[in-house]
């Protein structure tokens, strides 16, 4: 890959890993935490959809749309679209499950593994090659779009 290719990472490509980072952190902390932290599972917890689903608002509303255009990135575009569905069924179903119960941590491991999954197909096929079908400045648009979803989400939610 040449060095303007290479360049050309930046945008919502770093958006995108800025996300998964926290969220890694996000669980790093869930995991940790025993039946006597139900307060602080459930403020980690709301506090982690909140900004999981501002993050899925925003490729939803940015990069997916093109992503679905181009044949090579379609079913991409397609499976990480369901993997967000996904996702969101296991919050859901987290957030009925009593926080202070010691079973809450080990139901936590399934959103881990479907997130984990979403993260390297991300980070390991759309980032990298992403550009490659994109020009500079967009990939550059959707990240700054990207950022400002999400931005905008947060102060909604």
């Amino acid at each position: 890959m040449n060095h303007e290719k290479e360049e050309m990472r930046v945008g919502i490509g770093e958006s995108i890993k800025r996300g998964h980072d926290e969220y890694r952190r996000f669980f790093a902390k869930l995991f940790r935490t025993a039946p006597e932290d139900a307060k602080l599972r459930e403020q980690l917890f709301t506090d982690f959809q909140r900004k999981l689903f501002a993050h899925h608002e925003a490729e939803e509303l940015t990069i997916f749309p093109s992503m679905l255009k181009i044949p090579e990135l379609r079913d991409l575009a397609l499976e990480l679209e369901v993997e967000h569905a996904d996702m969101k069924t296991h919050f859901e179903a987290l957030m009925k499950e009593g926080y202070d119960r010691e079973i809450w941590r080990h139901k936590l491991a399934p959103l881990y593994d479907v997130m984990h999954a979403h993260w390297l197909k991300e980070e390991e096929t759309l980032i990298p090659f992403g550009p490659d079908h994109f020009s500079e400045s967009e990939w550059e648009d959707f990240g700054k779009r990207f950022d400002a979803i999400v931005e905008d989400y947060l102060k909604k939610h």
